[in-house]
């Protein structure tokens, strides 16, 4: 993969944790492609970006809020194309949560991505979760 791929990618899902941890519901939803599938552990959904995900998408946000998310983070590790177009992202996320009269606590996950590389425009086709969000919460005590 060529740097100038890598450094748009890194930018991209930079700019995905800034609008996660703002709760921007468009922005968020301008990182999809129009129909997406999401993949866990215990489930696999898809998605069609619409007024109804953006709602959904906003009502995550501020429960993320209520458990004390002060910081998102994501670390691109590796890219690998995949098809002329399509890139799979593998990438760790860091959730830093300092909930009210508690203790501060972290939790990373790791998700792999395949983004769609379109001209100058990138969105996510898959979201691959290697752990389970909720489980990894309800062991810090805040889901």
């Amino acid at each position: 993969m060529t740097a100038a791929i890598d450094t748009r990618i890194a930018a991209f899902f930079e700019a995905y944790a800034t609008a996660s941890l703002a709760g921007d519901a468009a922005a968020i939803s301008d990182s999809y492609f129009s129909t997406y599938i999401e993949a866990a552990p215990s489930t696999v959904e898809a998605f069609s970006v619409d007024a109804q995900y953006k709602r959904a998408v906003a009502a995550k946000a501020e429960a993320m809020r209520q458990m004390g998310l002060t910081e998102s983070a994501i670390s691109v590790m590796r890219t690998t194309p995949l098809a002329p177009n399509q890139l799979l992202v593998d990438a760790q996320w860091r959730l830093h949560f300092e909930p009210e009269g508690r203790k501060a606590a972290e939790a990373t996950f790791r998700i792999s991505y395949v983004v769609h590389v379109g001209g100058n425009d990138l969105r996510i086709l898959l979201a691959l979760s290697h752990e389970d969000e909720e489980k990894a919460l309800q062991k810090l005590d805040l889901a």
